[in-house]
Parts: C-alpha cells; sequence; structure tokens
C-alpha cells in the first residue's frame, strides 16, 4: 500500500549548479606599463622629482595588474620604476647643489700659512693692525663628539708679560645665544681655549671677562712671551661719519691676516636688554672666521669689533661691528687708555733717475 501511495520527485525546471564559464583574460601589452616608462623618460629633462614619483607609482600599479594575467608590459613597469627612482634621486641632488651654490673646492688651510715678510714695508697702520690681530681657536670636548672653531681677536693691552684681548663671545663660547636671561652667565667652554699671533706657536688663553646683558663682547688672557707684541692703538673721541674709509683685519675661513678695505656705510644702534649699543655697517668683506678682529679707521686706530655678517646667499656687502665706544661704556677690567705713539712714516722707493732714453 505504501509503495502504491509514493509518488516520484519533481525533476527541477534547471540544474541547481550551472556552469561558470569564465571570460578569456585579456592578452596584449599593459598600457600602464607604458605609461611608467613614458613618464619616467619625460621626467629626466622636465622636474623628475614629481613625474619620477608618478612613474614609480604607475609602474607598481601595472605590476599588480599583470601579475596572473596574459598580458605582458612586465620589462616597461619594471623600467618606469626603476628610472622613476633615477630621477627622483638625480633631480634631489640637482636641486641640493643649485641651492647650495654649486660644489666649491675645499681648502686646506694649513698651505696658506701668511708670509711673514709682507709684514715689512707694510703703510704702519696696516702693519700695526696685522700685529695685533691674533686668532683664536676654541676646541670642545664637551659630549662624545665635540668641536673646534676659529676666530679673530684684537691685543688691545700688554702689561706684566700678559696680553689683554678683545674678542666676540660667540668665538669663545659656541653655545652662547643673546638670551638675556642667561646673558650673564659665564660662558662652559668645557675645553680649550688657544690664542696665536702673527708668526708665533698657540699659546693658551683664558676668558677674563664677558659683557652684560648678552652684548656679544669678551675679553681674553694670554702670556705675551714675545717682547715685540704691540697692542692696536685706540681713542676714546673717535669721530665716525657714512663713507669714512675703514678697514677690516681678521682670519676669515681660518686664512689669518687678512686685509679687508671698505667704508662705513651706515651707524646704527641696536637693543641688548636695557642697554643700546652702536653698529657699524661697513662694505668690507667680512666673513666666517672675521668675528672679533678689529675695524680700523685709515690711520689704524681700532674703531670696533667685526662681529656680524650677512647670508652671502641673500646679499653682499653687509658687515656689522660693534663700536670701540660701546665697549669702553661697559668699562671692562684691565684696559687701559694706550700712551698716543706716533706712527713710523712709510718708507718710499727710491726715485729712479732721471734718462732722455724712451
Amino acid at each position: 500500500d505504501e509503495l502504491a501511495a509514493a509518488r516520484p520527485l519533481a525533476t527541477p525546471a534547471r540544474p541547481m549548479f550551472a556552469p561558470v564559464l569564465l571570460e578569456p583574460a585579456p592578452s596584449g601589452t599593459s598600457r600602464t606599463a607604458v605609461a611608467s616608462l613614458i613618464v619616467a623618460v619625460a621626467g629626466i629633462p622636465l622636474f623628475g622629482l614629481i613625474t619620477g614619483l608618478v612613474a614609480i607609482v604607475l609602474g607598481s600599479i601595472a605590476l599588480g595588474g599583470i601579475h596572473g594575467s596574459r598580458r605582458r608590459g612586465t620589462g616597461f613597469a619594471l623600467g618606469g620604476i626603476l628610472l622613476g627612482i633615477v630621477d627622483v634621486v638625480g633631480w634631489l641632488v640637482f636641486l641640493t647643489l643649485a641651492l647650495r651654490g654649486g660644489v666649491m673646492p675645499r681648502i686646506d688651510l694649513a698651505d696658506f700659512e701668511p708670509d711673514e715678510s709682507v709684514l715689512e714695508g707694510l703703510p704702519p697702520a696696516i702693519g700695526r693692525a696685522m700685529r695685533a690681530n691674533v686668532l683664536v681657536e676654541w676646541t670642545s670636548n664637551r659630549g662624545m663628539i665635540g668641536g673646534s672653531g676659529i676666530g679673530s681677536g684684537v691685543v688691545v693691552g700688554v702689561a706684566d708679560g700678559r696680553m689683554i684681548i678683545v674678542t666676540n663671545r660667540h668665538v669663545v663660547d659656541p653655545e652662547f645665544t643673546a638670551d638675556y636671561s642667561a646673558a650673564n652667565e659665564r660662558p662652559k667652554l668645557g675645553g680649550t681655549l688657544e690664542v696665536k699671533l702673527f708668526g708665533q706657536a698657540s699659546r693658551p688663553a683664558r676668558v677674563l671677562w664677558i659683557a652684560p646683558d648678552g652684548i656679544d663682547l669678551a675679553l681674553v688672557d694670554a702670556p705675551a712671551i714675545e717682547a715685540d707684541v704691540r697692542a692696536a692703538p685706540w681713542r676714546t673721541d673717535s669721530r665716525l661719519t657714512v663713507g669714512m674709509e675703514v678697514f677690516a683685519v681678521g682670519n676669515p675661513c681660518g686664512l689669518g691676516w687678512t686685509h679687508s678695505p671698505g667704508v662705513i656705510s651706515q651707524l646704527r644702534r641696536q637693543t641688548c636688554g636695557s642697554r643700546r649699543i652702536r653698529v657699524i655697517q661697513t662694505n668690507a668683506a667680512i666673513n666666517p672666521g672675521n668675528s672679533g678682529g678689529g675695524l680700523y679707521d685709515k690711520d689704524g686706530n681700532l674703531i670696533g669689533i667685526n662681529t656680524w655678517t650677512n647670508d652671502k646667499r641673500i646679499s653682499e656687502g653687509l658687515g656689522f661691528a660693534i663700536a670701540w665706544e660701546s665697549l669702553l661704556e661697559l668699562n671692562p677690567p684691565g684696559l687701559k687708555t694706550p700712551e698716543p705713539e706716533p706712527l713710523e712714516p712709510q718708507k718710499e722707493p727710491p726715485a729712479e733717475e732721471a734718462t732722455d732714453r724712451p
């Protein structure tokens, strides 16, 4: 009875699992890979810093699309990526050199010692300034790396076998900034300080005084071994005018005892804490290493201490010196008005005998 009552199952109208027909993968060369290589090549003459990055991105996308397909273009994509990297690196190097003004040959300063014979026959004003100029060098052993630097100074007094040298504070204190809250703290050099006279060996020195209120001046004390050490002449009543002929003596970039002529371009004022100091603007060449050196009038009297210069990539002929009168107003210890010492007249070369011959 049960078998007679059973009914057959209904046949489905369509199969439950129909076969899926896969479309054939596209063939041919990937356009994205070709575009990557074209953009990378275009980046060589064009701005490769941008086009190179675009080529790298396009090449990476092309490689992802080519993988697992029948498309060609792997070589184009890899070439676009590699050339894109070359574009980016090359343009970064080019821009760096262009902004820095190109590659300059490095000077070995040890090969450019001044010729001692040049002091003979110099105009007395320049010769006296040359002998009063010193090269100041500090070496710091603070930390694991340490550091060193050079600057200039001027001998302004000699007594009892010692000489007093005026320089900038930032020459003897590399961590100095015009921060008035800590301006009166003594410098923490943590190394050695040496000074060198023209044609003489270096000798140890020590900081004797620093200017208050963040004024960039300092006095250094060192032994005066030689009997012919000369101090720069200076006066308390210097009359400075715009257009007045001046010259600087210092050690720019370590090239010691360099003479740089110029004029006073302007007289300015600077506020340092509660004080206002006088600043001399000059077009005499002032470069790194001139800091602390002297600015002199045409008679060889010290009128200022070279302190600042503008970025040479922006402008030329902008140098600044703290006027000597501003240092005297601070009443630093050990400075005494020098006795007037007449400068020796410059020797004139012998005149040639008259002759009728042409």
